[in-house]
């Protein structure tokens, strides 16, 4: 009796070790899985992840023929304050813009960052209309957010600029969606910054 009771605790206790290696096992798979698609700097999708989001949208918009807008937004003059203040700084003020860009989006919608200064927003079942109303309050939001620099409660402005483009069914690949929404993000550049620009 005593042989089998000890066998039967030993038992339990190897099952126990068991579930918990699972349990850890599976927690280094989420784990690992979420280094996989976030962006270890400002917590967004990171650029596999929303590229990937991309083509499943397009694809989606094929196949239902329906409104896919995208906006790619860019911080204007990250490389002065880079240069200016240091990266620790420019670190900062990706963060802060990735967070008013995931605050300020609608539900449905999805925002990634594409790759340095650069993030892309995908706004389904949206035309540009939609997108850029989005994007008049997303550089509203930015112009009126305050990034704190040093201790000495020195801040710093920051403005965006946005190029919109809507998915054409028959002639767009997610390529050509984002190459468009590029020029128009470019264009809003060359316009002055601190705007959008749509691309028809």
């Amino acid at each position: 009796n005593r042989q089998v009771k000890l066998f039967q605790i030993e038992s339990e206790f190897t099952k126990k070790i068991a579930r918990n290696k699972q349990i850890e096992m599976e927690a280094v798979m989420v784990q690992a899985q979420e280094i996989a698609e976030i962006d270890a700097l400002t917590f967004l999708f990171n650029r596999r992840m929303i590229v990937k989001k991309l083509q499943d949208e397009v694809l989606r918009a094929e196949r239902y023929n329906s409104l896919l807008s995208i906006s790619v937004v860019d911080v204007d003059h990250f490389k002065i304050v880079n240069d200016t203040y240091g990266h620790s700084v420019g670190d900062e003020v990706l963060r802060q813009v990735a967070g008013q860009l995931q605050d300020h989006i609608r539900h449905p919608d999805i925002v990634g960052r594409y790759g340095g200064e650069e993030f892309l927003i995908l706004l389904p079942s949206s035309d540009t209309n939609a997108a850029a109303e989005q994007a008049t309050r997303l550089c509203k939001q930015m112009r009126e957010m305050i990034v704190p620099i040093n201790h000495d409660g020195q801040t710093l402005s920051v403005t965006i600029s946005i190029g919109i483009t809507q998915f054409q069914n028959g002639t767009d690949t997610w390529e050509t969606l984002l190459n468009r929404a590029d020029n128009a993000m470019y264009e809003a550049k060359n316009n002055g910054r601190d705007r959008w620009s749509v691309a028809e």
